[in-house]
């Protein structure tokens, strides 16, 4: 970045490695089973794993025992993408770690007579304005009664305009609840120093304001892991290197049922 002083182009490399810190790869699958069979879900709040407005849409899927088709679009943690030295990006060797297949694991296992499927796009350093992009080649290819869209940190972390974000947001859930899909939202996950070293506050305005219009809902993912965080249960920034891959597995798994959670809750209050 030319023109920053020293100080400042620290800053931005420190913000770098926590983007990849919590979008880091996940350990392989045996080893994410291991930890689900050895170790409970985190606490999950109710008011963290219900809806502020009911998923309509996924209830009615139900209802008339439909397939239930859920597309998630996101950054890293997402998708389960890594970036190699050199800025190139690579397939993470074990895709069904990222916390959208552990909530699909959730989700069929509650309802094991449902049908699910979980479609996954977008990529590591992903903006909204390029997943908004992917978003609607979705709609237009494929009918999805949910979409699971986790966006805000590469805009914080970069200093993007937050009225930019509002605006992409907006026309994409529009188009989302046009092609009759429930949206939630998912923002950025909780981390000491990204919350240090950037001002997170208006993006999350952002993401609160988009989630107040009809058939958006916002799992709150920063305050969830900021909880886990302080209760101990998941702390990626504090962890010894040994017990990463497992944090990593634990953490996902966390999200998944809390977020599975989150989608029957909202379906059931239909």
């Amino acid at each position: 970045m030319p023109g920053l002083i020293p100080g400042e182009l620290m800053k931005w490399r420190l913000l770098f490695l926590v983007l990849l810190a919590l979008t880091a790869e996940a350990p392989a699958w045996s080893q994410i089973r291991k930890v689900v069979d050895d170790h409970p879900p985190c606490d999950m709040p109710s008011e963290m794993t219900t809806p502020s407005a009911p998923l309509a849409r996924v209830a009615a899927a139900l209802a008339a025992d439909e397939s239930v088709d859920i597309l998630a679009i996101g950054s890293g943690s997402t998708v389960g993408k890594t970036a190699a030295p050199g800025g190139s990006t690579s397939n993470h060797p074990t895709p069904e770690a990222s916390f959208p297949y552990r909530m699909l694991d959730v989700l069929q296992a509650a309802r094991p007579g449902a049908k699910f499927h979980l479609t996954v796009k977008g990529g590591r350093n992903m903006t909204a304005e390029t997943m908004a992009g992917i978003l609607r080649q979705e709609l237009e290819a494929h009918h999805y009664a949910l979409v699971i869209w986790q966006t805000g940190t590469v805009e914080a972390v970069r200093g993007l305009r937050p009225d930019h974000l509002h605006s992409v947001l907006q026309e994409g859930v529009e188009a989302a609840g046009q092609a009759n899909a429930d949206v939630v939202l998912v923002d950025p996950q909780f981390s000491r120093f990204l919350r240090t070293n950037t001002d997170l506050a208006p993006y999350e305005m952002v993401l609160q304001q988009i989630a107040s219009l009809s058939g958006v809902s916002l799992f709150r993912r920063f305050d969830l892991t900021q909880i886990w965080v302080n209760n101990g249960q998941v702390d990626l920034e504090r962890v010894s290197r040994d017990q990463r891959d497992k944090t990593i597995a634990r953490l996902n798994t966390c999200l998944g049922h809390a977020l599975a959670q989150f989608v029957l809750t909202g379906a059931e209050e239909h």
